[in-house]
């Protein structure tokens, strides 16, 4: 028996690696935990993001600019029609041969029984030209 308890001895100083007649090993030493910060309430989550086609583009409200409306002289039986200085018959500058593009620079006006556009000649003249001589292709 004593035997059997030398063997058991020997097993459990073994596994404590502390044997009869020799220095206990050192103890690892562990390390007190350290504090750590208190986690939030609730969990935050970055913001969605949205995806190109919800985000709403921006709309252009204002008119689209006359300065880039094309318009032709034309409907004048090849008589061609005269540039006027101000939406006025007689208040004629020069003539333009039907097919010439005009750049309308503004709004279209009514006067004398009419309606006038607003345009600039291909060799840069202001003026107006009665609605009723131009037309949307040459």
């Amino acid at each position: 028996m004593r035997r059997v308890w030398l063997i058991g001895m020997a097993l459990c100083a073994s596994a404590c690696s502390v044997l009869p007649g020799s220095a206990p090993a050192a103890t690892p030493t562990i390390a007190a935990p350290t504090a750590t910060p208190a986690a939030a309430a609730t969990p935050t989550r970055p913001a969605p993001v949205a995806s190109p086609s919800a985000v709403p583009k921006p709309t252009n409200t204002a008119a689209p600019s006359a300065s880039t409306t094309k318009v032709y002289v034309g409907n004048t039986d090849g008589e061609g029609v005269y540039l006027r200085k101000t939406p006025s018959m007689a208040d004629k500058l020069d003539a333009y041969a039907d097919g010439t593009e005009l750049t309308v620079v503004g709004d279209d006006v009514s006067n004398e029984g009419q309606t006038w556009k607003h345009v600039k000649t291909p060799d840069g003249v202001e003026g107006y030209v009665p609605a009723m001589y131009t037309t949307d292709a040459p």
